[in-house]
């Protein structure tokens, strides 16, 4: 299992060519930032610009949007592995699933570093992963929020946890 997946988050197609080219003999997995301007401040490319990405790898698409099920047809179209929304950005949790479940991918849950264990426990059963924002999403180069190791600690001893993964603010330093 791939530990690190390298995470784009850009809202120049050129960009995401140059990254993904660069990426392609390296890894597996690549986690694609989608945001709508609506759920997070900024707006990033298209589903549609990364055209056949899925040949060389596969593809986790973080959907940092409002209505996150709007997106799921073309998340599968453009053979994404997993998808993963925001626990904070669905009207329904129940409706989001429900809509999630006609597709094949895998689902992720992602929670903003205000978000609680006990919001989201219920929906362990329902998904693949979980991804701890240890930022508030939607711009790169923030600082790491510390608070994240103990939410880290705390989640990862929950019975059922699925996968966890963290983004935001991780580097070498």
């Amino acid at each position: 299992m791939q530990r690190i997946v390298p995470a784009i988050l850009t809202q120049d197609s050129e960009e995401l060519r140059k990254t993904l080219t660069l990426l392609k003999d390296h890894t597996k997995w690549v986690h694609i930032d989608v945001a709508d301007g609506k759920f997070v401040q900024n707006t990033t490319v298209s589903l549609h610009e990364l055209g056949e990405a899925y040949q060389f790898f596969n593809l986790e698409i973080h959907l940092m949007v409002q209505d996150p099920s709007k997106y799921f047809s073309d998340c599968e179209g453009i053979g994404a592995k997993r998808v993963i929304f925001h626990y904070e950005a669905t009207g329904s949790m129940d409706d989001t699933f429900k809509m999630s479940e006609k597709h094949e991918f895998q689902k992720g849950l992602a929670v903003n570093p205000e978000t609680q264990l006990e919001a989201v426990q219920p929906y362990f059963e329902k998904v693949d992963s979980l991804l701890l924002m240890s930022i508030h999403p939607g711009f790169q180069g923030q600082e790491f929020i510390l608070d994240s190791l103990e939410k880290i600690r705390v989640f990862k001893s929950a019975p059922n946890c699925p996968l966890l993964g963290v983004d935001g603010g991780v580097n070498k330093e």
